[in-house]
């Protein structure tokens, strides 16, 4: 026989409730009364769960750890609110992020910047993904990034700034993404792990300073990398950025063109490079339009 959860929370709702009068003389530890009043509440959440309504088990789940605050669980209230969260994902994103930016705040305020991290990630899914709030994805991404950096895991703080980078470029911010891919960059130029990597951070990077519409920039920054990294020289990618700054230059749309359906028969364009490409391809048109 199934526990009602409507009941569980009626018990919960009276556990919680403050004493007051008479019976606040008589009546028990406040702290113990919170921590039955939220063990009633998980119980009533977790049923929730059971019958698949999301939205009742988060809140639930949000009783139950204003209760444990009360409580002074933090740590315990904490978890809770990543369990509100789990509950309101599918269904209710922004109460998701809501309270998924409660327990953030809780981790932090105990030191546990590493959970905090993996957190605001999961933050920035929901922003990109669900909500569509790049700008909030990227600011979200960019704090992972930092905790993990300052956490000294820095596979998990390249991968947070190259979410970064890959969203700025996307949304027009050039110089937040040449930033971020170039310190991605360094960190990996004396890692055999991820030194492969290297030319794609240069392309982009290269990229975003030409559809910057920073020429010398551009040029600057190709010379710089060939610095960094010798092998840089002769890539496809090495070769592809020197292509698209001549066809800028000469304000060549077709060649332009003509350069990216042959690198594409070697090494398929992704959405992104397509995209910022576009824009660059755009730049001339318009550039030469005003000529005109």
């Amino acid at each position: 026989m199934s526990v009602d959860p409507q009941i569980l929370l009626a018990k919960a709702d009276k556990k919680a409730a403050p004493a007051s009068g008479f019976s606040k003389l008589f009546s028990g530890s406040s702290t113990y009364q919170y921590e039955e009043a939220a063990d009633l509440y998980i119980q009533a959440a977790n049923v929730f769960r059971i019958q698949r309504e999301g939205r009742a088990a988060g809140q639930a789940f949000e009783k139950a750890a204003a209760a444990q605050q009360k409580s002074e669980s933090k740590d315990e209230a904490a978890n809770t609110l990543v369990e509100a969260y789990k509950s309101y994902k599918q269904t209710d994103p922004e109460d998701a992020v809501r309270v998924l930016k409660q327990a953030i705040q809780l981790f932090t305020l105990r030191g546990q910047f590493r959970r905090a991290a993996n957190y605001e990630m999961d933050l920035g899914g929901i922003y990109e993904k669900e909500l569509v709030n790049i700008t909030e994805a990227i600011a979200a991404y960019d704090t992972a990034g930092e905790w993990y950096f300052q956490d000294q895991a820095e596979a998990l703080a390249n991968k947070a700034f190259l979410k970064v980078a890959d969203l700025s470029a996307l949304n027009g911010d050039y110089a937040h993404a040449v930033q971020r891919y170039e310190q991605v960059a360094r960190a990996s130029l004396n890692n055999n792990l991820t030194r492969w990597s290297l030319k794609e951070y240069f392309l982009k990077s290269g990229l975003c300073h030409i559809a910057a519409q920073d020429l010398v920039a551009a040029e600057r920054a190709v010379s710089q990398y060939m610095e960094w990294e010798p092998s840089f020289v002769g890539t496809r990618e090495c070769l592809l950025l020197q292509d698209v700054l001549q066809c800028v230059k000469d304000s060549d749309a077709e060649q332009l063109s003509a350069k990216l359906f042959e690198y594409d028969q070697f090494s398929k364009l992704d959405n992104w490079k397509a995209t910022i490409l576009l824009k660059i391809k755009n730049n001339i048109a318009n550039a030469e339009e005003d000529i005109l």
